[in-house]
């Protein structure tokens, strides 16, 4: 065979394999293979079908891992935003209770209520942006507008008897607190959020905020909330030492009273005139309302006063040191008429008084040389006299209405003669009005047998025997009244 022949066959044959080549490469599959490339044809075939197989397959499993993948990372995503928000939460819890913090301390540390109001009300509005605040707190069974803020012109107030208020249960107050919620302006958007403020059971008042309903945020109603703890607080402090203020002024208005009052009682005179002297005086409080008086004019008279006085503390302490030197400038330079010096008594003070200001008095003078007591009452307990030479009780009185009652009122007045072994007694109601544990009264009755059992005594014996048989006859039971009295005896 020659060259050329060989050289075209073995071209024709590699145009064959090139086009069967190409064809596979297509994905096309020839029908028509030679003999001596069938065997190679359908392994190379084979093998391509099983890496297409294969391709397909690792295809399929790219796909999967990257739907997987595109998983993965969306939930990355989600994760990521949360936590984001979970910090920027954080973030403004942390600035809040930095805040809260501060404006607690800010709070605690003033102790008048209005400041206290203004601080928190601001701090409202800071921290939480609101709307409008409304706040409310209960004086002597009212609830009492204190502060509003934003633009609330509703400042209606409820108020109730403080027996009333002894009785109410929470649910009382929050009955109270919702309906007077329903006052408050509110649009179709907008919601009224009731805040209680209480410590420990102890009801202060209630807060009101206005606010758009989809506009408070979980943080906003956590700094509200946390918020109204603390005003509480700091406004049941200030109420606390607030009391606690008018306690120490109360203490030091007693005080005062109580020394006015032990200077005006007089030092003690065991004997003047013929006349021996014994005397008691102890307030059932810090100070009383009671006093008596001596006023010595000269070697043949004195004047011996026993009074009441309306009230209790300073202003009953001011009213006695007021009559009590009147009186007794009215029993120096006066005529010596007990009833012309009440009289005047009454016309000098009666224009400073109150209605619920008056003095109850039994003024008297004493003359040795005529042995006679002049006296005048001003609705004053009359007094007691055991008669030594009948031995007999007597009361004597004339009639009057208390200083300060009518301002022009006439006192009457009235005398008696005095012997030798007489008793005579003066006294406030504390005495006659003691009361035991079953509240039954000392009474008048027990006084005249004391004195009469006792005739032959002392002054000052007989003063013993009734102190000592009004507290006994007191037991265990509270004094609810001053206990005064003077006894005189007749010893020349």
């Amino acid at each position: 065979m020659s060259f050329g022949i060989l050289y075209r066959i073995k071209k024709k044959n590699a145009n064959l394999i090139i086009n069967l080549l190409r064809e596979l490469r297509n994905g096309k599959e020839s029908e028509k293979i030679p003999k001596f490339l069938f065997e190679e044809y359908n392994q190379t075939l084979d093998k391509i079908k099983e890496q297409k197989t294969k391709i397909e397959k690792s295809t399929e499993e790219l796909k999967e891992y990257k739907k997987e993948l595109e998983l993965t990372y969306n939930a990355l995503l989600i994760k990521s935003t949360q936590l984001e928000n979970s910090n920027h939460m954080l973030e403004r819890k942390i600035e809040n209770l930095s805040n809260l913090n501060s404006i607690s301390r800010a709070a605690l540390s003033v102790l008048k209520v209005e400041k206290i109001i203004n601080i928190i009300i601001d701090a409202y509005f800071v921290l939480t942006g609101v709307k409008r605040i409304s706040l409310y707190l209960w004086e002597n069974g009212t609830l009492i507008n204190k502060k509003r803020k934003g633009g609330i012109k509703f400042d209606g107030e409820v108020s109730f008897s403080m027996n009333e208020i002894k009785n109410f249960a929470r649910k009382d107050y929050q009955k109270i607190y919702a309906d007077l919620s329903k006052g408050f302006y509110v649009n179709s958007e907008e919601i009224v959020m009731t805040y209680p403020l209480n410590v420990k059971g102890k009801e202060l008042g209630v807060f009101y905020i206005i606010e758009d309903k989809n506009k408070l945020s979980y943080i906003d109603e956590e700094t509200i909330s946390a918020l109204v703890i603390q005003i509480s607080i700091a406004i049941n402090n200030a109420q606390i030492y607030r009391d606690l203020l008018i306690k120490e002024r109360i203490s030091q208005e007693l005080e005062v009273a109580a020394k006015i009052q032990r200077q005006i009682i007089p030092k003690d005179i065991d004997k003047i005139c013929g006349l021996e002297i014994a005397n008691y005086f102890e307030p059932a409080k810090e100070i009383g309302g009671d006093y008596y008086d001596y006023t010595i004019l000269d070697d043949n008279s004195f004047s011996l006063t026993i009074a009441d006085v309306s009230g209790k503390g300073v202003p009953a302490a001011f009213l006695l040191a007021l009559g009590r030197s009147i009186l007794k400038t009215l029993t120096i330079i006066g005529d010596g008429k007990p009833e012309d010096e009440l009289n005047k008594l009454n016309r000098i003070i009666f224009p400073d008084l109150s209605e619920d200001m008056f003095i109850t008095m039994f003024h008297s003078k004493y003359l040795r040389d005529e042995r006679t007591l002049y006296y005048s009452n001003a609705g004053h307990n009359p007094i007691i006299i055991y008669r030594a030479n009948t031995d007999e009780i007597e009361l004597h009185n004339v009639k009057g209405v208390a200083i300060g009652f009518i301002e022009d009122y006439k006192y009457k007045s009235g005398q008696l003669k005095l012997y030798k072994g007489d008793l005579v007694l003066f006294y406030t109601d504390g005495l006659t009005e003691a009361t035991n544990v079953e509240n039954k009264l000392f009474g008048i009755e027990n006084v005249k047998n004391i004195m009469n059992k006792n005739k032959e005594k002392s002054a000052i014996e007989v003063k013993n025997e009734i102190l000592q048989s009004v507290k006994s006859f007191q037991g265990d039971a509270e004094q609810e009244d001053d206990l005064t009295f003077v006894v005189l005896k007749v010893i020349e």
